[in-house]
């Protein structure tokens, strides 16, 4: 929460809006998740039955998930219900369990008290990490701990909320929030977590308005207060005043009326009143998206993320097959515009978040009959680390898998890839050589592929930015990707609300990087799109227009 104001309607506290809306309802307080736990020496004999208890409590717990994912794929779909795989993956990890049981045993103490000490040893290590992702899913193990707990306890979860309530607290497990029913909640004030949380990613899902970084929420907000939550903006307004509401639902009414002129407008073409084309394409990360790209009349796809591929296949890696098929799902939606691939943006952090270390390892070790010599230390700055195409070069027979998949899928549609985080010639040039030898042996097995698949190069460092000429001599196109590079340039991390306001994409080394880009990419003749939310933004697209930018891709 980076700021609070006293108006005529009350008080209006500022957050992260992290899933867009506006909801209007009484606060109710989300339920305490946490539970007291006390140490309770266990004589000889009483050891066995307590190893015997916690392995009962482990199996009622995974069956209380696996039929919460049920429900949860049923209502919001697969790529939503996979949040809780990494749940259930923590339940049956040997290591884990190993450990609790082992205290167990050797320190004859109760279940509980077991399950509180390995948690919190292994909350210490997520909350010392720096990345986002990965740190936010110390959250998960909470989650899964309570529910553990709870069970020892022989208590039952409880999810009853009055019909319309806007629900406060400080966090909300993503367990919790796949247990609610979305038309029986107004709105989510909650105080920590992301844009990446697991509760931001499933609010957005369910369509609750969700505004996060309101600290200590419940000492500004009392039980039954009412509540205007403004997803989109990060603001929550208590005590609205009658004029407030009425004016946000005039707003509210206003972008509905949009919504359905800009759903009318979809298949006209696109330009300024001036009469130059524009083509505005699609970023999308899951396959569920592809309707949407169809419905809103996008120009195929500027930007797939690849990463929900890794996130559905953990604790294993996603197999050449298993790509190929949502390769080409993507190729043949996009239509005659085609569609854009981003090689995965991953790191070993948030392998190991998910529990995929082992099956690096074991490709590693398959591929070149060598185990990995160094024990994997997580990163304390994984953004300047080895992620993203870094992260690729390092294990290349995981971008040798996703480029034979991509290269298959290319038979069906018009598809260009894109590689992340490119700081240097070098890097280009090695997975052209790679993507041609993947080719090459796509071939003589007899399989289709294009002649040549377009590669290129998302400009998203300022290195980058700054060999934008060179690049363009070994790339065939290029993106800006202007979240990332924001961030780099202004050294500002957007989802910190306590730098959140440096975050400027108006500021002049970025209006001057742009720029910069843009003028590389026209003296080489090359196209070039801009991704990211600056080019979602109308005001910032105004400007990314006037500097010459002609393709935008947003979500």
């Amino acid at each position: 929460m980076t700021a609070n104001r006293a108006t005529r309607s009350g008080l209006v506290l500022r957050g992260l809006g992290v899933s867009p809306g506006i909801g209007l309802g009484p606060a109710v307080p989300l339920p305490w998740r946490g539970r007291l736990v006390f140490r309770r020496p266990l004589a000889p004999q009483e050891i066995e039955a307590e190893v015997a208890r916690f392995h009962t409590a482990v199996r009622i717990a995974r069956e209380q998930l696996q039929g919460l994912r049920q429900r949860m794929e049923q209502a919001l779909g697969r790529e939503h219900a996979y949040i809780l795989d990494a749940q259930r993956l923590m339940l049956e990890d040997a290591g884990i369990l190993g450990e609790i049981e082992t205290l167990i045993r050797t320190s004859a103490i109760n279940a509980e008290w077991a399950v509180k000490l390995v948690t919190d040893r292994i909350l210490a290590i997520y909350a010392e990490i720096k990345d986002d992702y990965l740190r936010e899913r110390g959250s998960d193990i909470e989650d899964v701990a309570h529910r553990l707990l709870t069970v020892l306890a022989g208590d039952r979860a409880s999810c009853a909320f009055p019909e319309g309530a806007v629900l406060v607290g400080e966090t909300l497990p993503p367990s919790l929030l796949g247990e609610l029913d979305p038309r029986r909640v107004a709105g989510l004030v909650i105080g920590t977590g992301g844009w990446t949380s697991h509760a931001a990613i499933l609010a957005r899902g369910l369509g609750i308005p969700a505004v996060s970084g309101i600290h200590g929420a419940l000492a500004f907000i009392e039980d039954q207060a009412p509540l205007l939550v403004d997803g989109t903006q990060g603001l929550v307004f208590v005590h609205p005043a009658p004029e407030v509401i009425q004016r946000y639902q005039e707003q509210q009414k206003e972008r509905e009326r949009r919504w359905y002129l800009l759903r009318e407008r979809a298949p006209l073409p696109t330009m300024t009143r001036d009469g130059v084309p524009i083509t505005v394409r699609a970023n999308i990360e899951r396959l569920s998206e592809l309707e949407d790209v169809r419905h809103f009349g996008a120009c195929g796809i500027g930007l797939l993320r690849t990463e929900f591929l890794f996130l559905q296949a953990a604790p294993e890696l996603p197999s050449e097959e298993v790509q190929q098929q949502a390769y080409r799902q993507v190729a043949e939606a996009a239509g005659p515009e085609g569609a854009v691939i981003r090689t995965v943006d991953w790191d070993e952090n948030q392998m190991a978040a998910l529990g995929s270390l082992r099956a690096l390892r074991d490709e590693h070790l398959a591929t070149t009959g060598m185990g990995d010599r160094e024990p994997w230390i997580p990163e304390r700055n994984p953004a300047l680390g080895l992620r993203a195409i870094r992260f690729s070069l390092s294990r290349p027979q995981v971008l040798r898998t996703q480029l034979r998949a991509i290269a298959r899928a290319a038979a069906f549609g018009n598809l260009r890839i894109v590689l992340p985080l490119i700081t240097s010639l070098e890097e280009v040039q090695e997975v052209r050589r790679l993507l041609d030898a993947v080719c090459q042996e796509l071939r003589a097995e007899g399989v289709e592929v294009p002649d040549r698949i377009p590669l290129g190069v998302m400009i998203e460092t300022p290195a980058a930015v700054w060999l934008a000429e060179e690049l363009a001599t070994v790339a065939d196109f290029l993106s800006l990707g202007t979240n990332d590079l924001i961030q780099y340039l202004l050294a500002v991390d957007r989802d910190n609300d306590r730098v959140a306001p440096l975050y400027d994409p108006f500021h002049p080394a970025v209006l001057r990087a742009v720029n910069h880009v843009l003028r590389a990419a026209e003296r080489a003749g090359l196209a070039l799109e801009v991704c990211g939310e600056m080019a979602a933004h109308p005001l910032h697209a105004l400007v990314l227009l006037g500097l010459g930018a002609r393709v935008l891709s947003m979500r």
